[in-house]
C-alpha cells in the first residue's frame, strides 16, 4: 500500500508541476503558495483573463487529476490508519516530535522529493541509511 501511495503522490506532484509550467508558458500570473489549494484555482480560471481558451480544458483536467490523487492518496493513508496491526505502531509514533505533528504520514508535499531507498511502513516514508561495517 505505501509503494503504491508513493506512486499516486509522485504523480500528483508531477501534475501539480505540469500545471504550474503549463500557467509559466503561457504567461498567466498566478499566486504560486495559493495555487493548488482548493479554492484558489477555480477562482483563478473564472476571473483571469489571461488564461488561454486552449489551454483551460488541459487545465480543468489537470487539476481533475490532481483532486482525485488527493482522494486516493487520503484513502489510502485511512487505510492504514485502520489496520489493527499498525495501530498501536502509528499511537506511538505520534507521540516523537516531527514525525507524529500532522499525522503518521507526511503530507504529499512534503515527502516528494524524497530519495527512493528502504522506507519504513509507517515512519511517513523517512529513508533508512544503511551503515557500511568497518573492515
Amino acid at each position: 500500500m505505501l509503494r503504491y501511495r508513493n506512486l499516486v503522490v509522485k504523480q500528483m506532484t508531477q501534475m501539480k508541476n505540469r500545471v504550474s509550467g503549463l500557467l509559466m508558458e503561457t504567461g498567466v500570473s498566478y499566486n504560486k503558495q495559493r495555487l493548488h489549494k482548493v479554492g484558489y484555482f477555480g477562482e483563478m480560471m473564472s476571473t483571469n483573463a489571461d488564461i488561454n481558451d486552449a489551454v483551460r480544458p488541459l487545465l480543468n483536467l489537470s487539476r481533475g487529476m490532481i483532486r482525485r490523487s488527493s482522494k486516493l492518496e487520503y484513502d489510502l493513508v485511512s487505510s492504514l490508519e485502520r489496520d489493527p496491526l499498525l495501530k498501536e505502531r502509528l499511537r506511538r509514533l505520534r507521540t516523537v516530535p516531527g514525525v507524529g505533528s500532522p499525522g503518521p504520514l507526511r503530507s504529499a508535499t512534503t515527502h516528494a522529493s524524497v530519495p527512493t531507498g528502504r522506507r519504513s511502513a509507517t515512519a511517513g516514508y523517512a529513508p533508512t541509511r544503511r551503515v557500511r561495517p568497518t573492515r
